[in-house]
């Protein structure tokens, strides 16, 4: 005998709630609040029966009907994210589905805009590019929406992920600057805060490596527009930020001899304002970046970057989520359990023209 599919009165009576507050609650009614705690209960309920969202749209697999997936992403400025959407518009075409893109700024308006987007179209699965700054806004959207995230191992533990190693980069990096003999390097940053626990990560992945090698961790110095005390508009770019703050490090630690951008766009920043104040790369100065994206690839610039394979991530990304959707289809709506998925692509180093020696030895 096939199992009863849950219903809103099912969640109702196990939360202790009326039917409409259900409704109320998982239809997120802009203009009507209810306490965290009646929240929670509803949430709970959701998650103890299976219960999902019914939608006549969402997941749907007739032939010919357009299946919508959406993903959320902090900014598409990065070349990263760039990367990482191109991989997934291609793979959700292959599949049959279509790719809606959200740009949040992590923004908790907008992110709370998303989540309630995502359950009133009736998407069929969500991507989130990274952890979301309120990420506790988002327990509804994940109890009644297929929904795959990318981000580090150490982010999240209640769902489907495509693990990123951020520490591991920032290992990696600081090793091959410790074997080329720079002792005395910058980390060249955008905003540092648990708002953004990859960059944190990957400077831990830094000073642990220096730490292992018998060098204080305190010899990399951090750099963001915040700790130079330079005043910038809150929208600046990472390219922008980098520039800035590679002049400014040139200008005043005349011991460091090697500077990182926490990821590419920061690094060809720095990149410009060094060759701007005529210093040669990688003989006054060897400048990494972080994501070997396409740029740093380009003959002209040819920076030594750390490949983590996000083509593949995004394109393993969709195919997780859609498994995800059609194996909820198949059982009635019941999606599959969190953390069902875990996967991880080891990052590499790829040294190119932007480091070498380091020729300031004493």
């Amino acid at each position: 005998m096939a199992k009863k599919k849950p219903t809103s009165s099912d969640v109702a009576k196990l939360a202790g709630v009326s039917q409409p507050t259900v409704s109320m609650i998982l239809n997120n009614y802009e203009h009507i609040r209810f306490s965290p705690e009646t929240v929670k209960k509803v949430m709970d309920a959701c998650t103890q029966l299976n219960y999902r969202t019914p939608s006549s749209k969402r997941g749907s697999l007739e032939a010919g009907e357009c299946k919508c997936l959406m993903a959320m992403c902090p900014s598409l400025t990065n070349m990263y994210y760039i990367n990482l959407l191109e991989a997934m518009c291609s793979q959700a075409q292959e599949r049959g589905y279509v790719l809606t893109v959200f740009a949040s700024k992590r923004d908790l308006k907008l992110e709370a805009r998303f989540s309630q987007l995502a359950q009133q179209q009736g998407a069929a699965g969500v991507l989130l590019l990274y952890k979301p700054v309120n990420f506790g806004a988002f327990e509804q959207l994940i109890a009644s929406v297929p929904t795959v995230a990318i981000c580090d191992k150490t982010e999240v533990s209640n769902m489907d992920i495509i693990e990123l190693d951020s520490e591991k980069i920032g290992a990696i990096v600081a090793e091959h600057l410790l074997t080329l003999g720079h002792k005395k390097i910058a980390y060249i940053s955008t905003e540092l805060s648990d708002r953004h626990p990859a960059r944190l990560m990957r400077l831990k992945g830094m000073r642990d490596a220096f730490a292992q090698a018998n060098i204080s961790p305190y010899n990399i110095l951090v750099c963001t527009m915040e700790s130079e005390k330079i005043d910038c508009t809150p929208d600046i770019t990472p390219y922008e930020t980098g520039y800035c703050l590679g002049k400014r490090v040139a200008e005043k630690y005349e011991d460091v001899t090697a500077m990182v951008g926490m990821n590419d766009m920061v690094a060809i920043g720095v990149m410009d304002a060094l060759v701007e104040k005529k210093y040669r790369i990688p003989y006054d100065y060897s400048v990494c970046g972080c994501d070997n994206t396409m740029i740093s690839q380009y003959r002209t610039i040819s920076m030594t970057s750390v490949e983590h394979f996000d083509a593949n991530r995004g394109r393993e990304a969709v195919d997780v989520l859609i498994r995800k959707i059609e194996e909820g289809n198949s059982k009635g709506g019941v999606l599959w359990p969190a953390s069902a998925v875990r996967v991880e692509f080891a990052p590499k180093l790829v040294a190119r023209g932007s480091t070498g020696p380091n020729r300031r030895k004493k």
